[in-house]
């Protein structure tokens, strides 16, 4: 494997079948890792979202008098519900969403260390296995 930077070959991978094997599933385990880390990015995302659109909701609900009469949406269709049902059901969604969202930062912090740790992994691989341009990959060298 030639390395290219600038379009110029500036090392070279000297690897045997058993290395390749080696080498791809160090950059599969990468490729897993970012994209797993992305998807928990996403769903921080959505569900810190989800918990904004409900606190506020149960903000506007805490300043509705006691008697109001409350329409929630099912589908198309409104149906009246009693204001403290309504409030138990906001708060609930705020507290589900404060702790998917606690769940997924840690989620985050974890794939972020493992990401790290594949990126070091690969980058030792690397340089164990560099070779100048100019050196003919050896069929049986070992490289310490």
């Amino acid at each position: 494997i030639t390395l290219w930077v600038g379009g110029k070959s500036t090392m070279m991978l000297s690897l045997e079948d058993g290395e390749m094997a080696t080498f791809q599933e160090l950059q599969a385990n990468l490729q897993r890792g970012h994209r797993e880390q992305q998807s928990v990015s996403a769903n921080s995302r959505i569900r810190a979202r989800e918990e904004k659109m409900a606190s506020v909701t149960l903000v506007g609900l805490n300043e509705l008098p006691e008697g109001t009469r409350v329409h929630t949406q099912l589908g198309k269709a409104f149906l009246t519900q009693p204001l403290a049902e309504v409030k138990a059901t906001m708060q609930a969604r705020v507290v589900s969403a404060a702790k998917d969202l606690t769940m997924l930062i840690e989620k985050k912090a974890y794939l972020d260390g493992k990401v790290i740790q594949l990126e070091q992994e690969a980058q030792e691989f690397i340089k164990a296995h560099l070779k100048p341009p100019d050196a003919k990959p050896a069929a049986a060298s070992s490289s310490s």
